[in-house]
């Protein structure tokens, strides 16, 4: 039964791993979810102190506000919303739309740290803005040279997915065979905040990558194609918008099946890169 968007902040189906005994957590450092809008939906504006990213399953024609930039919602696109930024999502189109989301709540949540402040649907200049300072990243390669950003987090809030598309064809394979690409800050080349690390991966048709294993936790959604994955000893399929996981130290490897295929990696991995606690295996 769906409910409605004035009864709560949003719709969403959130990824609770039966391995935590009912907390909502999807890994033991992150949380996953699929949010669903219908036409003419707004989720309240709000903020807080998790860091979280957005990624365009099937959200052509909804919106993302991120600090006073408008953020449009193409297929593939990934979104951020660094801690405490303001920001909120209306569906601007005339059908259901959907996109996957991640935080890191529960690491927050161990570390006590998590605060949130919520905004209002009824803030009627929250929603009208443009693009803003968001056109000052748009160039792979340049950066504004007379602008300041002391902050740890990416300047740049939206990563197109036609652009990781188009990179993933040209993409080098990498140790474990498949072609990946690190979503990156743009001022400094590391992580897109200081404790999310998201990363796009193609897995070429019937081989499959050396299992790899690796101190962090990583989810997985499936942007495309068909494969099957081992991690540790259960080996399952998986299609277009399916989410799994690779739970910290544990070996995992992938096969794309009747064609290439794509995952998109929103990982931990720079949480323990900063505690010099990473630790990466490649059989």
């Amino acid at each position: 039964t769906e409910v409605s968007i004035e009864d709560i902040e949003r719709r969403a189906i959130i990824m609770a791993n039966p391995a935590f005994d009912g907390e909502t957590m999807t890994t033991g450092n992150l949380l996953t979810a699929f949010t669903v809008l219908e036409p003419g939906d707004k989720a309240v504006p709000h903020r807080h102190t998790a860091a979280a990213i957005r990624f365009a399953t099937r959200a052509e024609g909804s919106v993302t506000i991120v600090n006073g930039r408008r953020c449009e919602m193409h297929e593939g696109d990934l979104i951020l919303t660094p801690p405490m930024c303001w920001h909120g999502h209306i569906n601007e189109s005339d059908h259901r739309t959907i996109w996957f989301d991640a935080a890191n709540m529960p690491l927050i949540n161990s570390l006590d740290a998590n605060f949130f402040e919520p905004g209002s649907r009824e803030e009627h200049e929250f929603w009208k803005v443009d693009e803003g300072d968001e056109r000052l990243w748009t160039a792979a390669g340049l950066v504004p040279a007379n602008i300041a950003h002391a902050a740890s987090s990416s300047p740049k809030y939206r990563y197109p997915g036609a652009a990781t598309r188009r990179l993933l064809v040209v993409a080098p394979p990498g140790p474990d065979g498949a072609r990946s690409l690190r979503y990156v800050n743009p001022l400094t080349g590391g992580p897109l905040m200081p404790t999310l690390d998201c990363y796009a991966m193609r897995l070429a048709r019937g081989t499959a990558t050396r299992p790899k294993r690796a101190t962090y936790n990583c989810v997985c959604l499936v942007v495309a194609g068909e494969g099957r994955s081992t991690v540790g000893e259960t080996t399952f399929d998986w299609s277009k918008h399916d989410a799994f996981t690779i739970p910290h130290w544990t070996w995992a490897s992938h096969e794309a099946i009747g064609g290439d295929a794509d995952l998109f990696l929103v990982t931990d991995r720079v949480v323990y890169e900063r505690l010099d606690l990473m630790r990466e295996e490649i059989q």
